[in-house]
């Protein structure tokens, strides 16, 4: 003992004596100045700064007018890539600059604490020259460097302007053709249905008071919308329908004058120079009024909605039963003219196989032969559904019927064809060119991501963030922005809700032939490595990423960079397709000093690799703003990784190695997004300081004074989506309300979990110190109520929508009474809830869709309770609620060994029930009639499942006894599945 407490001391004394030393030296040097020892010169001073940002902006300017130009001429491409380089370079320097400035301040109590933790002289060495300023002749260097380039480059084009012959007004509209009304020839493939369906609603009586109805007709490009609407124009019921039909292709080049004039002219069918939009109207009035019309505007992008009120406006005067067909790629303008919104979808593999026939036999396919057909409907698949590219497909095909080339069509890369991109992309094409230039930004960087890859569209949003493409409008964040971003082009059809289940909420899909749109729209910034051995990169693209294929999961692979990859700015390992935890496809040997050699880079993404550990030096990537190390074999983060104050994410989920975070965090300032494994992991001081936090999804309540407490989270008011808090019973009920939840109203989904106990061996005298310090046991029956405080001083805003409760051990009736209202909840999940003997009263929330209830193996009776006193909270809570669970469509039991009776269910409860899943609750008898009918899955309910398989049980030999079968009932609608298995003792 008596040798710990001189170590003690002695350690005590060297760190005084060390922040001592750093501290006079600091404030020594201004002294030692006239003995010789000066500073060096200034890198910059405020004029130059202030010079160099106007530069910036100029160039910034200059690059943004040329986008709205079409250039041909090579020379001036090359001067607008050499101009965007220098844009980056001088974004660099003076991110340099402010990061210099920020350095001392901020980072010599991180310095001193590493210090002091340093045991060898070799470590403190390392230490002081991780943190060491920048040399300021590097940076006076690279200044210059840029005055000197912009100099160069702006000689020959008179300081920045473009010149007239420089470039012409790009065309808005591409290079497509205007429709018509004439029918295309050829039968129209799988739309059938969707003809008979528009046809329809074209001859609808208009709703609103209006004389016409609207019919909107949205799809993404080459899906179909104008072959379908041309069909329907001319369709004989249609025809005899209407008095006057007009056809009248829109285009992007809308103005309200305009397209007027067109209607116009459409209908005296002679060229008019009038410009007077009142004079246009009259006309429309005086040859329609009375008639019943219809009026197709196709290839509407416009969507100002009080452009659109003029261009309807005369329209009022037609007769009752008109209507407007309108086809767009928008869903922003379908739903600006109408909320009930035709959505054209995709057709099936057979449909877009019989367009490739008709397109490569020229309708001409006697005796196509059984092995081409094979072949043929494999291509079809590659369609995707869109009719273009079958058609695209189908012209790839008609080169040579022959198998051999259609294999080889097959095996290749469709889209890469140059006679397939020239069918295809200048359809798509006009879509990316309508974009804003910050949306062209974000689409154009999704070519750094595999066909078919799966989309997280939080993960994409902070990608564009750490990029730079994410720009700041007003008081919004720049998730928000993001946010309005993402949902632009998934309203443009760039991107579509996964339809895969197990992907979850959030995750999408880019059909193939966006992807290669992006990736011809990206150029040379952009490039995707697959295929990859042995890797040597020659080129300089600005973002990179690596993808691996399923066959070469596990593999090991060497990256080999040549000179010149110093202004990558991003570089991702992409996984195909959705790794299971653990499973490593990366395995990747990055020669030493490859990542810290990125010197200009803002997104490192080594998710899914191998990768153990991450060097001191990456404190040197200044400009790092994402960090991916997601499913890795990483341990722990090194302290210099704190000297990134531009960091913004970084995810660590699912790296289960992971032991700590940090110290320094706290001086992640910016850092908005932290995702870290569910795990015992111990929380860093100093996360309270973190206040720009959006995203925490995980946060661990630890049972030592060390670390951070959940007092800290009462500061993080702007986190938003999941918050799921781990280790509830080392609280007591001071310390769970001082994490304020009530007052985080961007918190979507909450979960609060309290953990098993890791120590069983705990003895009387442990519970009783536990007692009188206000924690809980969790395995002990007589601290349910520090767990009902607790639970109720965690009260959740009232807008909450998802809530999981897990191994909460005490009474939810009062607790849950406290928390109401909760008129926004649509789904709860209670779980592994041993002490609970009555379930809580679920059925007056009026939003709840979804419930899960497993192992609460205590409940015997479910009965009104869970019913609740539907008029009475009603009224406490301000909200209309009339029925028990008005709105539940799913509901589950799993594990409950002690439910034996459910009760109380009455013909108006659960009106909209649509599933009912119970499992292994063996003692349950009978269940309640239900008269929404619900979606029956029954399983391993022996007393349940026995009388319904004994009743249709055929008649045979030497039936087992029940203890030897296990039983499997489910009922969908009037369909009953009986599966049972048995085994035979020998």
């Amino acid at each position: 003992m008596a040798r710990q407490g001189e170590k003690s001391i002695i350690h005590t004394l060297r760190d005084v004596l060390l922040q001592f030393a750093v501290k006079s030296k600091k404030l020594a040097s201004p002294m030692l100045e006239p003995f010789g020892r000066r500073p060096e010169p200034a890198t910059v001073d405020a004029d130059e700064l202030t010079a160099l940002r106007s530069k910036l902006r100029r160039i910034r300017a200059t690059l943004r007018d040329a986008e709205s130009l079409s250039v041909s001429d090579h020379s001036v491409r090359l001067w607008l890539s050499e101009l965007g380089d220098l844009e980056h370079r001088a974004e660099d320097v003076l991110e340099e600059l402010e990061y210099e400035s920020r350095r001392a301040a901020q980072l010599e109590e991180l310095k001193i604490d590493l210090l002091c933790a340093a045991t060898t002289g070799k470590r403190r060495r390392e230490v002081s020259l991780l943190f060491a300023a920048a040399p300021p002749r590097r940076l006076r260097r690279k200044i210059d460097d840029i005055w000197a380039r912009y100099e160069e480059i702006s000689s020959d084009r008179k300081k920045l302007r473009l010149r007239p012959g420089d470039g012409v007004p790009r065309p808005a509209v591409g290079a497509l053709l205007p429709s018509s009304a004439l029918l295309p020839i050829g039968q129209l493939h799988g739309r059938e249905r969707d003809i008979e369906k528009v046809a329809a609603l074209v001859r609808e009586l208009p709703d609103g008071g209006r004389n016409y109805a609207v019919v909107p007709i949205y799809g993404m490009a080459g899906v179909g919308k104008t072959a379908l609407v041309q069909h329907v124009f001319n369709m004989e019921a249609v025809d005899s329908h209407f008095e006057l039909k007009l056809w009248i292709w829109v285009s992007q080049e809308f103005d309200v004058v305009g397209a007027t004039r067109k209607i116009v002219e459409a209908i005296t069918r002679s060229r008019l120079e009038c410009g007077e939009l009142s004079t246009l109207h009259e006309l429309i009035v005086e040859r329609l009024a009375g008639k019943r019309c219809l009026i197709v505007l196709d290839d509407v992008w416009d969507d100002n909605p009080s452009h659109w009120d003029s261009l309807m406006a005369p329209l009022s005067r037609c007769a009752l039963g008109s209507s407007v067909v309108v086809t767009t790629r928008s869903r922003k303008v379908a739903h600006m003219v109408n909320p009930k919104v035709y959505h054209l979808k995709c057709l099936s593999d057979d449909s877009c196989w019989l367009i490739c026939q008709r397109r490569a036999f020229l309708n001409n396919n006697d005796g196509i032969g059984q092995e081409l057909i094979g072949i043929g409907e494999k291509i079809a698949k590659k369609c995707g559904g869109l009719p273009l590219a079958a058609e695209a497909a189908g012209s790839a095909l008609s080169n040579s019927v022959t198998p051999r080339h259609w294999d080889e069509v097959l095996e290749s890369d469709l889209w890469a064809d140059m006679e397939v991109k020239n069918l295809v992309l200048p359809a798509l094409k006009v879509s990316y060119d309508h974009l804003l230039t910050p949306l062209k930004r974000c689409f154009a960087v999704c070519s750094l991501f595999p066909k078919g890859f799966v989309f997280d569209k939080d993960a994409l949003i902070q990608l564009w963030m750490a990029l730079g493409f994410v720009d700041s409008e007003g008081g919004c964040s720049p998730e928000v922005i993001g946010n309005r971003y993402f949902s632009d082009l998934v309203s443009r059809c760039f991107f579509s809700p996964s339809p895969s289940d197990d992907d979850g909420e959030g995750k999408f899909i880019m059909h193939d032939l966006y992807q290669e749109l992006a990736q011809f729209v990206s150029g040379s910034e952009c490039r995707m490595v697959q295929n990859f051995h042995s890797i040597k990169m020659d080129e300089s693209p600005r973002h990179l990423s690596f993808v691996s294929e399923e066959c070469q999961s596990g593999k090991e692979f060497h990256l080999n960079f040549s000179q010149g990859h110093r202004d990558l700015r991003t570089f991702l390992f992409v996984a195909r397709t959705k790794q299971n935890h653990g499973e490593i496809p990366y395995r990747a040997m990055i020669p030493s000093g490859l990542i810290t050699g990125f010197e200009c880079i803002r997104a490192l993404d080594l998710s899914n690799t191998n990768i153990t550990e991450l060097p001191d030096s990456i404190g040197n990537l200044i400009h790092l703003r994402y960090l991916g190390l997601e499913n890795t074999s990483i341990q722990m983060l090194p302290e210099s990784i704190c000297a990134l104050f531009h960091l913004q994410t970084i995810k660590l989920n699912h790296s289960l190695s992971l032991t700590q975070l940090p110290h320094g965090i706290k001086l992640l300032l910016n850092l908005r997004c932290l995702e870290i494994p569910q795990s015992d992991i111990q929380m860093p001081s100093g996360l309270g300081e973190l206040t720009e936090l959006q995203r925490l999804p995980f946060f661990t309540v630890g049972n030592e004074s060390a670390g951070c407490g959940i007092e800290k989270l009462s500061e993080l008011v702007n986190l938003r989506g999941h918050l799921h808090i781990k280790g509830l019973n080392n609280l007591d009920s001071a310390q769970a309300a001082m994490a304020n939840l009530s007052n985080k109203l961007g918190i979507q989904r909450l979960t609060l979990e309290w953990s098993e106990p890791t120590n069983f061996g705990k003895n009387l005298s442990d519970l009783q110190s536990n007692a009188l310090n206000g924690r809980a046991d969790n395995r002990a029956p007589g601290f349910s109520t520090i767990a009902d405080q607790v639970l109720k001083c965690l009260k959740p805003h009232s807008n909450l929508e998802e809530l999981t409760i897990k191994g909460y051990n005490g009474s939810f009736l009062p607790t849950w009474l406290g928390w109401l209202p909760l008129n926004r909840l649509s789904c709860i999940e209670l779980k592994d809830c041993n002490s609970c003997k009555e379930l809580p009263p679920l059925g007056c929330l009026p939003s709840l869709k979804h419930v899960l209830i497993q192992l609460l193996p205590n409940i015997r009776v479910v009965g009104p309770e869970f019913f609740g006193d539907v008029g009475e909270i009603a009224s406490s809570s301000n909200s209309k609620v009339f029925n028990v669970f008005p709105v539940l469509e799913s509901l589950t039991f799993r594990n409950m060994e002690a439910w034996e009776e459910w009760s109380g269910v009455k013909s108006d409860h659960f009106p909209n029930l649509k599933f009912l899943g119970i499992a292994k609750c063996r003692k349950l008898k009978l269940l309640p009639e239900f008269t929404s009918e619900p979606e029956l899955r029954i399983r391993h309910c022996d007393l349940l499942q026995m009388p319904l398989c004994q009743k249709y049980w055929n008649p045979m030999q030497n039936v087992p006894s029940p203890s030897e079968i296990s039983y499997t009932c489910t009922a969908e609608g009037d369909t009953l599945v009986l599966e049972a298995s048995c085994s035979y003792g020998v």
